[in-house]
């Protein structure tokens, strides 16, 4: 009897292509798979879509034709490219290729994805066309990242924050610094980094996303699909800033203070990461074990912890009503037997208020109590602008009496627009620290 294991026993690079093909956007189920090119408004432009098909029609059926001897085909629905086989053709051969690098075999296949042995099996051109199949489904050009400007264009490897799968983020940037390339920025899937200030804010599942400078990416690396490789080239050309230093030996600038968010137990945190607080993507980098981490960067940090955590809410808006329920709630569980008073201040008294120094976020509170528009729970327009325009107004301050440094509930009564925002170092924040958190090692945990 054939064993097609036996027979291929060595994955080739138009094999590695495929299964980087699968890994990055391939469900298997029912003996077929799909595999889903996220590529939306981009996809969507009329010379793009012409290149995809192409490619995919040639380029990419040929590679299924020759590796695994059937074809495939792509469908277009709600701005998402897919491709999937014609007919109901035998899938065992495909099967026993992603056996073989330990790869799941069934379902959304990045849930469950662990490069560990593809790094080990896969060596030449066979890892390069496997990464670049997981750059063809994976792989954002967008304009729209936080760090896209034209003299500093980003590549984004997009990793849908449902799959969990903080494992694989680690494992494939350790890959491509191996490689040679030098990772820009990191952004996980965990309300550390998303909701880093409001510690109420559900919008935090973002995804991840590991990004590289355009030059960095291309120096190593490449797509397949020729839209993109036209693309990258083009966002190549405007590149003005350089690469940042390799990720060990990078400097790491004082972070920004973290709050406890109420989803930091969800059981949409793997274990590895839930019920603890992180302070920057390295942080992430190094509990989950990559050898590229600056440790010695993050250990200051780390041995500095209670400079960088409010138990209390550094920051959290929303309606009068809503904020008002949750001071009310704060004042129950952690300083019930204070006396609270309201008064009334203008925007300028507030600024000039030394007693209010330590309320990091009190611009961004004010901000957002006047923006003529938000962007969700943000302010729209520059902060200043904003501050400075409205100087003379009035908000109420609710405050403990008598007591300094506790939380403070700010209202704008003309918009019924509230905030809430605390002391990092007040007494109270410190005592909590004391009572609710443990270092171990690099890992900051939740206790209580």
């Amino acid at each position: 009897m054939k064993n097609s294991y036996q027979k291929n026993n060595m994955i080739n690079h138009d094999k590695a292509y495929v299964l980087g093909l699968l890994v990055g956007g391939g469900t298997i189920s029912n003996r077929t798979f799909l595999i889903k090119l996220p590529f939306r408004k981009w996809g969507m432009n009329p010379d793009i879509m012409n290149k995809i098909a192409v490619d995919i029609l040639t380029k990419i059926c040929d590679k299924f034709q020759k590796s695994y001897s059937f074809p495939v085909s792509y469908e277009i629905g709600n701005s998402v490219w897919s491709i999937n086989p014609i007919g109901t053709p035998d899938l065992s051969e495909l099967i026993d290729d992603l056996n073989s690098l330990s790869l799941p075999t069934e379902g959304f296949l990045l849930n469950k994805a662990d490069l560990t042995k593809s790094k080990n099996k896969l060596k030449g051109i066979s890892t390069e066309n496997f990464l670049t199949g997981i750059f063809d489904t994976r792989a954002s050009l967008t304009k729209s990242h936080r760090r896209f400007t034209d003299e500093a264009p980003v590549v984004s490897l997009e990793i849908p924050g449902s799959t969990k799968n903080f494992q694989f983020v680690v494992q494939i940037c350790s890959w491509l610094t191996d490689l040679g390339s030098v990772t820009d920025q990191i952004l996980y899937n965990h309300p550390c980094q998303h909701a880093s200030a409001d510690p109420t804010y559900k919008g935090w599942k973002k995804g991840f996303k590991i990004r590289f400078l355009v030059k960095s990416f291309l120096a190593k690396h490449s797509f397949a699909l020729q839209a993109k490789a036209f693309d990258i080239k083009n966002l190549e050309k405007f590149q003005e800033k350089d690469a940042q230093e390799p990720c060990h030996k990078r400097k790491i600038r004082k972070p920004s203070p973290v709050c406890i968010h109420s989803d930091i137990n969800s059981s949409d945190l793997p274990e590895e990461v839930r019920n603890r607080l992180f302070f920057h993507y390295f942080h992430f980098c190094a509990v989950l074990g990559c050898k590229h981490a600056p440790i010695s960067e993050l250990k200051k940090i780390v041995d500095s912890y209670p400079e960088y955590i409010f138990v209390l809410p550094r920051s959290e808006k929303g309606t009068k009503a809503e904020m008002v329920k949750a001071f009310d709630s704060l004042k129950d569980k952690y300083f019930m037997e204070k006396e609270l008073e309201s008064k009334i201040y203008t925007v300028l008294q507030i600024l000039e208020d030394e007693k209010l120094k330590d309320y990091l976020e009190l611009e961004q509170g004010l901000a957002y109590l006047f923006s003529e528009q938000l962007n969700g729970k943000r302010h729209s327009g520059s902060k200043d602008a904003i501050i400075n325009s409205n100087k003379e107004s009035n908000v109420s301050i609710i405050k403990t009496k008598f007591a300094e440094g506790f939380p403070l509930l700010i209202l704008n009564e003309k918009n019924y627009r509230a905030c809430i925002i605390s002391s990092l170092k007040s007494e109270l924040n410190q005592r909590l620290l004391n009572e609710k958190i443990q270092k171990d090692e690099l890992s900051i945990n939740i206790t209580a």
